[in-house]
Parts: structure tokens; C-alpha cells; sequence
């Protein structure tokens, strides 16, 4: 399936919390077909570190189609012969350099001052995630969703539709998220994240875009978010206590110097910089904070109160390794939302197996969806 990245624009866009408007763009792409009634649409949310680019290829020739392949496409748990699926990407898009995203966050420019915003860029929430992604959907003509879906930060989101539009969602899938922030997940891995990237030198209070930019941090910021997102047994299988130069050439004894260094750490950095390319250390930040505040309550509700407004059927699906979203967590909430069911599975390998190990999840979905 090759797929397009198409952009949405709005001349003003008000942020809640920050009490201000700017102007915004956020790329998206959809898979499938509207139908005439424009009532078989499906919103697809990304997670952390991810984008739009839910499935196909851009080209034929590219090896890696997107993150939700296996689930989204003709004949899959999300059938694009069926629903018409959408997903954008969100504000302050970490991969802002990737050609493939359109992003307004702190490294766009400022049309008031011509530089990039950098820390003068508002503060926002999923509440003005999803309030954003409703805009868009409205300039499609669509006004309810037969479904709201994602992992880990996207079903954070579906959460918020369920909570902020309940009469524009049908069924709700949230995949390694509960409705809920806990104090364990405002400092692992948002507030260490922002803190590593603070404490580089070069991050300069955000105004780094003609100078160096802040690699150190940010590479010390996504390695704590990746061991926060695996566990112990998925590190052992794969790395053990093994050395990353036996030999000792390129890396120096661990035992002897500071500077040696244990297979772990070595692959865990590699995949980070593998990625890092597109990164930026701002956006980071922006959406580390976003998380950080992330609260389905309005003004005295209590967490029940908000859950009990959300009228969308839901399934969440926890990974009993996961250690941010926990089934404890689940069931607490499953109690006050109205029409719910949970499906648990142990993976073993923790958090990101909502993104790469598919096959746990599937059949759950499809049953869901169906």
C-alpha cells in the first residue's frame, strides 16, 4: 500500500493552558476510503517517538513500511476495505527533521521574530492534541469516529477523545496506556528526559538552532525512555553480561576504566543513534511535558468522575512486563468507565511491545474492531 503525507493548516490554533494562538501545521495520512455518509472514519495516534506513517510505504522500494503495518491495511484487524483510517502527527513531532512529518513545534519558525521558537513555543497538552486532530476531521467532514486507537502516547489520546468528545467516538482502544499519569511516569521517563537535556551545555535555554545542538542530553534522554520502556528480561536475552569489545580495541576494560563498556550499553546507544538523526532536543521536551500533564480532569472531578463521562465502548490492552501502565492500573480504571473490558498479555520484553510485537495483540483487536 503506498501512502501520501498530506498537510492541515490552521491560520490560528488556541492553545488552552497557554492561553495563546499561533499558526499550525501537522501532516497525516489516510488509508482506505470515506465512504458518502463520511461515518466509517478511524483515528489512529501515535506514540512518543513515532509519526503519522501508521502503515504502507511512501515508495516500493523502502524496507520498513509503518509502525502499525501488520494492523492497519486491507483484510487486517483494521481494514482499510472497511474504515477509512487517519492518523496525524502531533505537535512538536520529535522527528521534526524527518522529510516525512509536518510538525509546529519549538524548532519552527516564528512568523513574529523569523527564528525558531524554541522555548517561547506554548506549552501544550493531549487535550490540544486531540482538540487539534478534531479541526482536522471537521475539514474533512467527518463528526464521529466508528474508532479511536493507539499505543502507548496514542492511547493516551484515544482516552481524551472518549473523555472530551464522547458523542464523536464509538469504540475506544487504548494499547499500553491507562487514563492515567502516575508519579512513577511523570519522572520515568518525562521529567529525567527534559532534566538530561537541560543539564548539556549546549541546550543553552532552548536557543541552540544556529549553534550545537544538545546531543549529549538528548542521547542520555532517549536511552533512559528505551530502558524505561524494556524490561530485565528482555536485556538479558539479548545482551547479557557480555562485553562490547571482548578484545578490548575499541572499547577499554570495563573493569580497568570508566570508559569500557558492557554489550548493553553499547547496543542500547547504537539504537538510539540510529534515530537520533531527525530528533530534536526541544521537541523532546514539549512532548516529555505534554505527558507530564497529561489529566482527564476538569477543575474538582475526580479521576472517576472524568472516566464515567467517557460513553465510547473501550478495551484497553495491558502488557503484564510493562512497568509505566500497569494492570493494576487498568483495573482501577476499567471500575468507572462505563462500557469496558481489558485484555492482558506478558510479553516479557516490556512497553515497546505494543509497537513491535504485534502478534500478542491482534486477534484482541480484530475481535474488538469487528
Amino acid at each position: 500500500m503506498l501512502v501520501e503525507k498530506k498537510c492541515f493548516s490552521l491560520d490560528e490554533f488556541y492553545f488552552e493552558e497557554a492561553d495563546v494562538s499561533i499558526p499550525v501545521k501537522i501532516g497525516y495520512e489516510t488509508y482506505g476510503t470515506l465512504n458518502e455518509e463520511k461515518d466509517n472514519a478511524v483515528m489512529i495516534c501515535h506514540f512518543f517517538t513515532g509519526t503519522s506513517h501508521v502503515a504502507g510505504k511512501y515508495k516500493e522500494n523502502e524496507p520498513v513500511p509503518g509502525w502499525w503495518d501488520n494492523l492497519v491495511g486491507a483484510g487486517k484487524a483494521i481494514d482499510t476495505d472497511r474504515y477509512f483510517v487517519i492518523s496525524s502527527d502531533v505537535l512538536s513531532n520529535i522527528n521534526c527533521y524527518n522529510p516525512n512529518v509536518i510538525t509546529t513545534g519549538p524548532a519552527t519558525i516564528n512568523p513574529v521574530t523569523g527564528k525558531e521558537y524554541g522555548m517561547y513555543f506554548p506549552i501544550f497538552t493531549i487535550k490540544d492534541v486531540v482538540r487539534l486532530q478534531r479541526k482536522l476531521l471537521d475539514s474533512l467532514g467527518i463528526k464521529k469516529l466508528k474508532l479511536v486507537a493507539g499505543p502507548s502516547m496514542g492511547g493516551l489520546q484515544s482516552f481524551m477523545w472518549g473523555r472530551f468528545f464522547p458523542d464523536d467516538v464509538e469504540k475506544i482502544i487504548s494499547v499500553a496506556a491507562t487514563p492515567m499519569i502516575r508519579p512513577f511516569g511523570i519522572m520515568v521517563p518525562n521529567q529525567l528526559g527534559i532534566d538530561s537535556i537541560m543539564l548539556d551545555p549546549d541546550w543553552r535555554g532552548g536557543a541552540y538552532y544556529d549553534k550545537k545542538p544538545p546531543q549529549r542530553g538528548l542521547l542520555l534522554a532517549f536511552k533512559n525512555l528505551l530502558v524505561a520502556t524494556r524490561t530485565d528480561k528482555w536485556a538479558e536475552e539479548n545482551f547479557g553480561r557480555k562485553f562490547a569489545d571482548p578484545e578490548f580495541k575499541k572499547y577499554e576494560n570495563p573493569y580497568r576504566s570508566f570508559y569500557g563498556k558492557f554489550l548493553v550499553e553499547k547496543e542500547i546507544e547504537n539504537i538510539v543513534l540510529g534515530r537520533m538523526q531527525f530528533f530534536d532536543a526541544n521537541s523532546y521536551m514539549y512532548i516529555a511535558k505534554a505527558n507530564i500533564l497529561y489529566d482527564l480532569r476538569e477543575g474538582s472531578e475526580t479521576l472517576e468522575d472524568a472516566l464515567a463521562k467517557i460513553k465510547a465502548k473501550t478495551l484497553m490492552i495491558i502488557d503484564d512486563s510493562d512497568l509505566m501502565f500497569t494492570r493494576p492500573q487498568a483495573e482501577e480504571a476499567k471500575k468507572s468507565i462505563k462500557d469496558c473490558q481489558c485484555f492482558y498479555y506478558d510479553s516479557g520484553n516490556g512497553h515497546l511491545s505494543c509497537i513491535y510485537e504485534t502478534d500478542y495483540i491482534e486477534k484482541a483487536i480484530r475481535g474488538f474492531v469487528e
